[in-house]
């Protein structure tokens, strides 16, 4: 093997091993893979260019994904993970019963599964969505009420003081919330501060409080903690979580149902 195949085959095995240890130093590094310290630092150097691991104060640190603090277009996410929204949506929709209030916030999720709600009959519905209240008032039985506020172009939500008002007032059984990350040790994120105002609000006033997303966000941080992963009754995403992750969550106190 040539010595730039040793190289990019050691390099390789070091950014598993912080990933495996979240941070190790130049010593340790250089003990583990008996090379000095000075190929060490060289290493650490060429992985930072390639994104692969921080360097810090003597030795390297886990590289996480950035924080998400932007949003796509609802229409563009509502394609994206889509058997697993579908899926998560219809459990959902089965754990409601007729007869219950429900605070619903605006996401791709939250739409699948107002969606599936619509064979439910007298529901009272609280909600910062335009879809989700045109889409939940059609069948006649259901009541809805909208906050105020101001309407966010990316995900066709209404956020702001009058709706952070509004919704303060209303008690119900039941909160449905979606995320833009969720880290098990810390809690759930939203990209958009507004919308994170929103979601802690519409938990607060509900009895029962669920969270619902994809895996693909689990792991993930996003710009701004709404609430403590102890706040969440349940999780409900899909089978694809990381078994890692799962045990976090449910060591939490919270149940984690996987469709």
């Amino acid at each position: 093997m040539k010595n730039k195949d040793f190289t990019e085959e050691r390099r390789r095995k070091i950014v598993e091993y912080v990933n495996t240890k979240n941070r190790a130093s130049v010593e340790e590094l250089s003990r583990h893979f008996d090379v000095t310290t000075t190929t060490i630092r060289r290493d650490l150097i060429a992985l930072e260019k390639e994104s692969l691991v921080y360097r810090a104060h003597g030795g390297a640190v886990k590289r996480e994904p950035n924080s998400i603090w932007q949003m796509s277009s609802i229409n563009s996410r509502l394609s994206q993970h889509e058997e697993e929204k579908n899926r998560i949506a219809q459990y959902v929709a089965q754990i409601i019963h007729n007869g219950e209030s429900i605070m619903i916030d605006g996401g791709s999720t939250t739409t699948k599964i107002a969606q599936e709600l619509r064979g439910k009959k007298n529901l009272l519905i609280v909600t910062n969505a335009l879809t989700i209240g045109e889409m939940l008032v059609e069948p006649g039985s259901n009541k809805v009420i909208l906050s105020g506020g101001e309407l966010l172009k990316e995900t066709n939500a209404l956020v702001g003081n009058a709706a952070e008002h509004s919704l303060a007032a209303y008690r119900t059984d039941i909160s449905i919330t979606g995320v833009s990350g969720l880290i098990p040790a810390e809690g759930c994120f939203s990209a958009i501060p507004q919308e994170a105002e929103i979601k802690n609000i519409m938990m607060q006033n509900s009895r029962k409080r669920i969270i619902v997303t994809d895996s693909s966000k689990i792991g993930v941080h996003a710009l701004f903690l709404f609430c403590a992963a102890t706040a969440i009754d349940i999780l409900v995403t899909d089978k694809n979580i990381k078994k890692n992750d799962l045990l976090i969550l449910e060591k939490r106190g919270m149940e984690v149902v996987t469709v």
